[in-house]
């Protein structure tokens, strides 16, 4: 077990190489750190280090860098604490005052998330991922049928977690008020409430509800319904900050243009993201050979999740290289995750 002595010279070590991106020599860590000791016992406590995998030479320098080991147990204590530790929590109240002064202007939830996705990116200097919405628990909230023409309704499938999908239906004939209420009414009564995803499953039967007079208008609005429940089906994700893997491709040992196609798809970033359990609002860093993802085996993944009424919807993550600062991006997803909380539960 790592000593707190030994502890504190592995995050010396970690901060130096982060900050300056080189190997750390027993040298500079006494002349910067005040440790106590002598010399000679900072260099027993990095030959221990390094003995135990937590940090290694690279090729023939006499400094020494963090392995993925070391960056673990550097996290962990960063974490471990309730909720979030000091280093990590003090970072907080400046980025939620950073990300919600924007944030808070915007209403439509594709703007607010691309939004995320940038204002994560710019504030971190890495590559930022937010997932919209879990479709498996997201409630539909109303469907809303708005006549703008005679024969031309807007037809609107909106959720719980903010989402609005709409659609322009031109009809053959032109449709009441009275009509167009009475549908709208009944779809509601069968809908609201409901998640989105068995939707798809009452379609065929929600026809049935409504006189042949009005089959040939439902049968449209209905067809068109389904449009935008499969549009809502589709795992989407907001991603920013591909210039800040490439300002730092040195660091990915060669694999950034694999990481890069991974993100190109987005139902693969959605799979990978959802891979990873989260506990509650505590963030959570997959480090290097940590993940199962081959591509992400050079990069750090930072995730945490908001939730609509205590239940994960989506996930806020980071990605970069594992030389990245941890203290200042994990406040950074987790403040982000918990202002996109607020957004959809208000």
């Amino acid at each position: 077990m790592i000593t707190e002595r030994s502890m504190a010279v592995l995050r010396a070590i970690i901060e130096d190489f982060i900050a300056t991106s080189e190997p750390v020599g027993s040298k500079s860590l006494v002349e910067r750190y005040n440790f106590g000791v002598s010399s000679a016992t900072i260099r027993n406590d990095m030959s221990q280090l390094e003995e135990e995998g937590y940090i290694a030479a690279p090729h023939t320098s006499s400094g020494r860098i963090p392995t993925d080991k070391g960056y673990r147990a550097f996290v962990d204590q960063l974490t471990q604490v309730e909720e979030v530790a000091t280093d990590v929590r003090k970072n907080l109240n400046d980025l939620k005052k950073l990300f919600s002064k924007t944030l808070d202007q915007l209403t439509d939830l594709d703007e607010k998330l691309q939004t995320s996705a940038q204002l994560l990116a710019k504030a971190t200097g890495e590559a930022a991922v937010v997932q919209y919405p879990n479709l498996q628990v997201v409630l539909i909230s109303s469907i809303e049928l708005i006549k703008v023409a005679e024969n031309k309704i807007l037809l609107l499938l909106i959720t719980d977690a903010q989402r609005i999908q709409q659609h322009v239906v031109l009809l053959k004939d032109a449709v009441s008020d009275d009509d167009l209420n009475l549908i709208k009414m009944k779809l509601n009564e069968e809908c609201a409430g409901k998640p989105i995803e068995v939707l798809t499953e009452k379609l065929p039967k929600l026809a049935s509800l409504f006189s042949a007079k009005l089959k040939p208008v439902v049968d449209l609005l209905l067809s068109n319904l389904r449009l935008l429940t499969d549009a809502n089906k589709q795992d989407k994700v907001a991603f920013a900050g591909t210039s800040n893997l490439v300002r730092n491709e040195s660091e990915f040992a060669g694999g950034l243009e694999s990481l890069l196609k991974t993100f190109d798809d987005q139902s693969e970033t959605w799979q990978v993201l959802n891979s990873w359990h989260l506990e509650s609002a505590q963030p959570r860093a997959i480090i290097g050979s940590e993940n199962t993802v081959i591509e992400l085996s050079t990069s750090s993944l930072l995730l945490s999740s908001y939730s609509n009424q205590g239940t994960e919807v989506a996930k806020v993550a980071l990605v970069g290289p594992t030389r990245m600062n941890y203290s200042k991006n994990l406040a950074a997803v987790l403040a982000l995750a918990n202002l996109l909380s607020n957004e959809i539960e208000d």
